[in-house]
């Protein structure tokens, strides 16, 4: 989102963005900038002309867009009224008499056997160690959370964790109903993912080329690189040829399960 210099009489909040695809693999799409704006002043009669630069790669060429400017009508604010505080009693007011007080018991009464400390109950004293394991509980929580937050290769290995387990029941799902296109659409992203995570490197860059490049680099065995070649050159070939059986896709499944334990884990 480009700065507005022009928006000088206005106050700014932090803008949002949100991305829509429009193909499979994600690579088409539109992305949609928000920003919320707010006249300081009556005196703002408009909100000046919004100007947008981007590259255009059919011409060659950097292109401005720019729209407005949006007339405004700003109003002063309506007063508040101030509340109206209850007025004390004058100095003629009669104060409330006090309650009546209880007269002095003459007959104690029958006397019955004392009860056992609280101190000395059991179910009390388990009740004072609920606060204690609470606040060890979230000690230790707290702990693993701050561990978690400061590394941030962990926190991508768990982010990745979850989505390689959603996308193997989505796999297949897709097998089972033969959908060859969205299988493979998957499985790329998948495996972009994974490789991304073990080569510290963004998933959107990474292609079949990471495997010799980078896996190889890592220590990777010739049969796990060769494994992962072949998952790779499945995904390439569907684009060409995207008719296949539901037990051939169901096949791969496997295939890409045995890839994952086979990745070389280094330590984090």
């Amino acid at each position: 989102m480009p700065e507005q210099p022009a928006w000088h009489d206005f106050k700014t909040f932090p803008p949002t963005s949100k991305v829509e695809t429009t193909d499979t693999l994600g690579l088409q799409g539109a992305k949609t900038f928000e920003q919320i704006v707010t006249p300081e002043s009556i005196a703002a009669h408009e909100l000046p002309a919004f100007s947008f630069s981007y590259f255009d790669p059919g011409a060659g060429i950097y292109r401005t867009l720019s729209e407005g400017p949006v007339p405004l009508t700003v109003r002063p604010a309506g007063a508040t009224p101030v509340p109206v505080m209850a007025a004390a009693g004058g100095p003629n007011s009669t104060p409330a008499a006090p309650p009546n007080l209880l007269p002095i018991k003459e007959q104690i009464g029958v006397l019955g056997q004392a009860a056992l400390p609280l101190v000395q109950r059991p179910a009390f004293l388990a009740v004072q160690a609920v606060p204690v394991l609470a606040f060890l509980t979230a000690l230790v929580w707290r702990k693993r959370a701050d561990h978690v937050a400061n590394n941030p290769r962990l926190r991508r290995r768990r982010h990745v964790a979850r989505l390689v387990r959603e996308g193997l029941d989505d796999l297949r799902r897709l097998a089972a109903e033969n959908k060859s296109d969205e299988f493979f659409a998957t499985l790329f992203r998948l495996l972009q993912e994974q490789l991304g995570e073990r080569l510290d490197c963004p998933a959107s860059s990474i292609t079949e080329a990471a495997v010799d490049e980078g896996l190889a680099a890592s220590g990777a065995p010739e049969s796990t690189l060769a494994a992962w070649r072949e998952l790779f050159q499945l995904c390439n070939q569907a684009r060409y040829a995207p008719l296949r059986t539901s037990g051939e896709l169901a096949a791969v499944v496997p295939q890409f399960e045995n890839a994952l334990r086979a990745l070389p884990d280094p330590t984090v």
